[in-house]
C-alpha cells in the first residue's frame, strides 16, 4: 500500500537494497516444492479428460483450447475435438472449415489456426510426434513460452516453468509482488520464480498443482487461505495483503460498436448469409449481412452509417441481393477484441438481384438453417440462428 519504493533488477523487492524474496532461499523453495506435490497428490482436479494420459499431442491441444478459456469451457470441446482429430496426421489433413466447426464456441479461432498449422509442423518436422526438445515444441507456430512449459513438464516431466492466469496470481502472493502484474517488470520477476520452483523430478505435477490452486484455493477474490498447503510460506498473508494482490492497473472501458445485419428468407425457406474473406477478422466465416453503423469497426466493415434508409444500398452492394427491410426484431451484445458491439437483427425480403460478394466477402449464398448449421458461424451467427429457428413467425415481413 504504497509502503515500498525504488526499484532493482528483475529479481529485486522495491524498496529493497539488491535481489531479495524467498524463492532465493533454497530451503523455501525445498518447503513449496513439497507442500504442492503433496497436495495435488491428495487435492488436484481429477477427471480432466487432457490428464487421463500424457499424450504430448492431447497436452497440446489441452493447453492452445485454455489460453483465455476455463476449464469448465474446455472439457468437452476438448474431447470433441480429440475424437474428431485424434493425432497430428489427422489434424493436418484436415479441412479447415472442419477444423474451425470443431472449434466453433470457444472462440479465439485464431489459435485453431495456429494448433493446424502447429500439427502441419509436426508432421513435416518430426514425423508427426512432439518433440521432446523445449526449443522444438516453442518453434511450432502458436507456441509460446507458456505453453512449450506445460507440454515438456506435462507430457515429458522436463523441469520448464510456467505462467499462466492462475500460477501468475499465486506467485505475486507468495512473493507480495506489489506492481501491476501485466508489466514487463512483473512478468520478468514472476517467470523468474517460476523456474526457481519447478522441481528437476516431478516438474509436470508440480506445474499442474500450482493451476490448480490457483483456480480452487488461491482464487482472484476470497482466497480460501485457510486450506492452501502452502499458507505459512506466502508472504502476502503473512503481511494481509492477500486480497489486494496481485495488482492490476484499471482497463481500459471498451469501446462501443453499433451494427445491424438482416434475417433474410426468401420463398424456399433460405436464409441470405455470407462468408468472410481472407486476412480479416472472422476469415472463411458464415454470418448473416452486416453493416457498420457507428462507433470503432473492428470487423472492418467500411464506413458508418446509422440511416436505415441507407442500409438497402449499402446491403445491395455487400450482397448483390436487393432487399426490402424491416425493423429490428432482435438485438443482442457481445465483445470482440477491445470493442462491445450491439448488432440489431432486421426482418428482410429479396425483392431482386443476384448473391455476388462485395467488399470483404468470399461467398453469398442463400442456405436452409440446416445448411447453415453444419458451417463454421461466428458466435453472433449461431445465437441469432438459434433465435430464428425458436421463433420463425418473427421473420415474416407483413405485406406492403
Amino acid at each position: 500500500m504504497g509502503r515500498r519504493s525504488g526499484a532493482g533488477g528483475p529479481g529485486s523487492r522495491p524498496g529493497g537494497p539488491g535481489p531479495s524474496g524467498p524463492d532465493l532461499d533454497p530451503g523455501w523453495v525445498d518447503r513449496a516444492r513439497r507442500a504442492m506435490l503433496l497436495w495435488f497428490d491428495r487435492e488436484g482436479r481429477a477427471g480432466l479428460p487432457w490428464r487421463l494420459d500424457r499424450d504430448p499431442y492431447k497436452v497440446l491441444v489441452a493447453e492452445v483450447m485454455l489460453v483465455q478459456t476455463t476449464v469448465t469451457a474446455v472439457g468437452p470441446f476438448f474431447s470433441r475435438f480429440v475424437a474428431r482429430f485424434p493425432t497430428a496426421e489427422a489434424l493436418a489433413s484436415a479441412d479447415e472449415a472442419d477444423v474451425l466447426k470443431a472449434w466453433e464456441g470457444l472462440g479465439y479461432y485464431r489459435r485453431a489456426r495456429l494448433l493446424q498449422a502447429a500439427a502441419r509442423a509436426l508432421v513435416e518436422r518430426h514425423g508427426g510426434r512432439v518433440p521432446e526438445d523445449p526449443g522444438a515444441i516453442r518453434a511450432l507456430p502458436g507456441v509460446g513460452r507458456y505453453i512449450a512449459g506445460a507440454v515438456s513438464s506435462i507430457a515429458f516431466d522436463l523441469p520448464e516453468p510456467i505462467l499462466e492466469a492462475n500460477t501468475q496470481r499465486v506467485l505475486a502472493r507468495w512473493l507480495s509482488w506489489p506492481e501491476d502484474v501485466r508489466s514487463t517488470r512483473s512478468q520478468a520477476r514472476l517467470w523468474e520464480a517460476a523456474a526457481r520452483l519447478v522441481p528437476p523430478e516431478g516438474a509436470g505435477r508440480f506445474n499442474q498443482a500450482m493451476m490448480d490452486l490457483g483456480a480452487t484455493i488461491c482464487t482472484p477474490r476470497a482466497p480460501r487461505c485457510l486450506a492452501c498447503p502452502a499458507a505459512d510460506l506466502c508472504l502476502a498473508r503473512r503481511e494481509g495483503l492477500q486480497d489486494d494482490l496481485p495488482r492490476r492497473s484499471t482497463p481500459t472501458p471498451p469501446l462501443e460498436v453499433s451494427e445491424d445485419c438482416v434475417l433474410a428468407l426468401d420463398g424456399l425457406g433460405r436464409l441470405l448469409v455470407v462468408r468472410r474473406s481472407p486476412g480479416r477478422l472472422w476469415e472463411h466465416f458464415y454470418e448473416f449481412p452486416t453493416v457498420h453503423l457507428s462507433g470503432a469497426d473492428p470487423a472492418g466493415r467500411g464506413p458508418g452509417g446509422g440511416d436505415p434508409e441507407d442500409l438497402g444500398p449499402r446491403l445491395r452492394e455487400l450482397t448483390g441481393v436487393s432487399l426490402r427491410i424491416g425493423p429490428v426484431v432482435r438485438a443482442i451484445r457481445y465483445g470482440v477484441t477491445k470493442h462491445r458491439v450491439t448488432l440489431g437483427a432486421r426482418v428482410a425480403s429479396p425483392v431482386g438481384g443476384e448473391p455476388r460478394p462485395g467488399p470483404g466477402l468470399s461467398a453469398v449464398e442463400w442456405l436452409s438453417p440446416e445448411a447453415l448449421d453444419g458451417l463454421p458461424r461466428t458466435g453472433a451467427t449461431r445465437r441469432l440462428s438459434a433465435w430464428a429457428a425458436a421463433n420463425p413467425e418473427a421473420l415474416q415481413l407483413p405485406t406492403p
